[in-house]
């Protein structure tokens, strides 16, 4: 092959490469459609009763926005805040954040992220699985501590039908989505408690997370654990 073929080639090779990279950002950026998925109300999920634990009426408890047309932190449609207190008197504090339109600009926050910038120490990322409601569910564990408040957490995220935890592959599942012309809805669902004994918390956790998946209308358990 001549040097001038060889150098043809290798711009053919060059802008197709481009252009598929610039297609696979179009397609991620710009959707055309949303998924046909009606909106959620996460107070009407979540329920106040979940096997053991019930709603902490005394803690300061509420749904956020008031106004279902903002938006919380700029990103969010709703974000739901609980305490719930077990048999035993111990207490969980549950986060739900939902988003409709999980676009670049628009993301799940992932608490070793959020609570790193909020000051706290972030030990102990580990990728696992929960049993929620009869399905295995991926997750993830981590130990956030700053003076006085060692606060284990886990949390699980859902993007469409299907929980994924691993960032490189939530981007996978954008871009297979957008090829599709669809923006995907996103859910995280962050237990956490104030314990300085970590595995007894991630247990506890895990314990709850099962009572209260199970608590959920099954209609809905699919937009929560995924399909």
């Amino acid at each position: 092959m001549t040097h001038r073929g060889f150098t043809s080639r290798r711009m053919a090779i060059s802008f197709g490469l481009a252009m598929g990279a610039a297609a696979v950002a179009a397609a991620i950026r710009a959707p055309a459609t949303t998924g046909a998925v009606p909106a959620l109300d996460l107070s009407q999920v979540f329920r106040p009763q979940a096997g053991n634990w019930s709603l902490d009426q005394h803690a300061d408890v509420f749904v956020r926005p008031v106004d279902p047309r903002a938006r919380v932190y700029g990103v969010y449609d709703q974000v739901l805040e609980r305490i719930y207190v077990g048999s035993d008197g111990s207490q969980l504090m549950l986060c739900v954040a939902y988003g409709g339109r999980q676009t670049d600009g628009l993301h799940v926050h992932r608490p070793e992220n959020c609570y790193r910038g909020a000051g706290f120490e972030v030990s102990g990322l580990t990728r696992t699985h929960l049993r929620l409601a009869g399905h295995s569910v991926p997750a993830s564990q981590l130990h956030a501590r700053r003076p006085g408040r060692p606060e284990p957490i886990t949390y699980w995220t859902i993007f469409g039908d299907q929980v994924e935890n691993d960032p490189g592959e939530v981007n996978w599942l954008k871009i297979r989505a957008g090829w599709r012309g669809q923006i995907l809805d996103g859910m995280l669902v962050r237990i956490s408690s104030l314990d300085p004994d970590t595995r007894r918390a991630h247990a506890l956790h895990a314990r709850f997370a099962d009572a209260l998946v199970q608590a959920i209308d099954p209609r809905y358990r699919s937009r929560v654990i995924g399909a």
